[in-house]
């Protein structure tokens, strides 16, 4: 199993704050963790400072402006048990007001 934690994971409806992914060896989501499940350590697991959302182009995150809330929505993004690896981390987000900065990126995380 690998286990992905963020500050927060948009799961295509909520952001749930410091939750946790479970992937199989196979890459296939296990899971979607709680609120806090973050904070549970287990092995092969890496914390993220940011937001894990489903897997976009993150190129399409250029010239955007839309609120981030608006443009996770806008991409019809979610987390279901087809979802297999890679995921993407926004980084560089504003994570009290969930805003896109002018140093925000979109990397993919394995």
């Amino acid at each position: 199993m690998k286990h992905f934690a963020a500050n927060y994971v948009f799961d295509g409806r909520i952001f749930i704050k410091n939750s946790r992914l479970s992937f199989n060896d196979d890459g296939q989501l296990v899971s979607v963790g709680d609120e806090k499940s973050g904070f549970e350590e287990k092995e092969r697991m890496i914390f993220y400072n940011g937001i894990i959302c489903p897997y976009f182009d993150a190129k399409i995150m250029v010239n955007n402006d839309l609120p981030l809330k608006n443009f996770l929505f806008s991409l019809g993004l979610k987390f279901d048990e087809s979802t297999h690896l890679p995921i993407v981390l926004l980084e560089n987000v504003d994570l009290q007001a969930l805003i896109f900065t002018n140093e925000t990126i979109a990397k993919e995380i394995y």
